[in-house]
């Protein structure tokens, strides 16, 4: 049985990670936005209301894709996953045609590869992990569970990037590096040392400037 597929958020993100969808031919029932009406639509899809629509729905004949943006905080689109994963819901990996995916890489569950990423081989991406438009991930690079890697990030080989991480545009991350849990680095950060744990990094070469509450 072929299962039904809702977007969890109508936003920008949302509305990238739809477009990405429809370009793969996959059949989207609807969006799931409570701020936005119900009835309109977005490039077709209609929206349909808050996850509260998914209520009375049998789980097993949903899957859903995440389609909450962030900026620089995780936490909301960590949030929903988690409760929805918690209420049995799977949630459906999503690959842009344009992007170029390497030899043994793996890709986790609720994992979005947007258009015109190249990731080198050996990459591993973790669960419900965005890597975003145009970003480059070299060899046998690791980004954890519900990092965001901003457009046109260059992470170099070995990197390392730990849970719920925020990488912002243009970022560069040389070689061998480790990004720590709950870090920010800075849109055009590049980033020449380890990044402990919390720490909000920017500048070229980046330093700390603030720490992530």
């Amino acid at each position: 049985m072929t299962k039904s597929v809702y977007v969890l958020g109508a936003g920008g993100h949302g509305r990238v990670v739809l477009d990405t969808l429809l370009t793969s031919g996959v059949k989207v029932i609807g969006l799931l936005d409570p701020n936005i009406t119900v009835g309109d639509y977005v490039f077709g899809v209609p929206i349909l209301g808050s996850d509260a629509f998914l209520d009375d729905i049998t789980v097993s004949d949903v899957l859903l894709v995440n389609g909450l943006g962030v900026n620089s905080n995780t936490n909301s689109r960590k949030r929903i996953f988690e409760v929805m994963k918690m209420k049995g819901f799977a949630f459906s990996s999503i690959q842009h045609t344009s992007a170029v995916i390497g030899r043994d890489c793996t890709l986790g569950d609720g994992s979005q590869i947007m258009a015109g990423v190249v990731l080198q081989n050996r990459v591993r991406i973790g669960l419900n992990t965005v890597v975003n438009t145009h970003a480059s991930i070299d060899h046998d690079c690791v980004i954890s569970a519900h990092a965001f890697i901003s457009p046109s990030v260059v992470l170099c080989g070995n990197v390392r990037v730990s849970e719920s991480a925020f990488i912002g545009a243009g970022a560069v991350v040389l070689p061998g590096i480790q990004i720590a849990t709950n870090t920010v680095v800075g849109a055009g950060a590049v980033v020449t040392k380890d990044v402990p744990e919390r720490w909000v990094v920017s500048g070229n070469p980046a330093i700390k400037i603030g720490e992530k509450r």
